[in-house]
């Protein structure tokens, strides 16, 4: 079972290593890697956002698994991105991240909708927010990228 906390200015270079893995690069729709003063003032003002609700997650054994991000837009929508630590990747805890992360978003946020944008060759994780209860809903251009979009819009029980 995994528990999670809210991120803290304290995890800043965590979430530095994490953007910068080049496998979470590769995923992203910003592929450049990013510098760490870059880095540091985007991170202390998505902490400090109020629209932004940004969980790291532990497993049993007491270890960060991973991080999930879910940025408020207007509207009523809200935008997720997750990553899992290299250490941590094909153990299947993207799905658990995943639905523990969105219900509670979703218990506090109840109108709102969470929109996913995964590029078309990303079906790792395609599969993991399929598992966590997101509905497919189209293929789309985003930012340039053949995606999935996927939505979730309330928790589960």
């Amino acid at each position: 079972m995994l528990s999670f906390r809210k991120a803290q200015i304290e995890d800043v270079k965590l979430y530095f290593d994490w953007a910068n893995d080049p496998i979470v690069r590769k995923q992203s729709y910003q592929s450049n890697s990013i510098d760490y003063a870059t880095h540091s003032k985007w991170f202390e003002n998505k902490i400090q956002d109020s629209c932004c609700l940004m969980l790291i997650f532990k497993n049993d054994s007491n270890e960060i698994i991973g991080q999930l991000r879910i940025q408020k837009q207007s509207d009523n929508n809200a935008i997720i991105g997750i990553s899992i630590d290299s250490k941590h990747r094909g153990k299947g805890y993207a799905k658990e991240i995943l639905q523990m992360g969105t219900n509670y978003f979703l218990l506090n946020n109840p109108n709102f909708i969470i929109h996913a944008y995964i590029k078309n060759e990303n079906l790792v994780s395609k599969y993991a927010f399929e598992k966590a209860g997101f509905e497919f809903q189209n293929m789309l251009n985003y930012k340039n990228f053949n995606s999935f979009h996927y939505i979730k819009t309330h928790h589960d029980n």
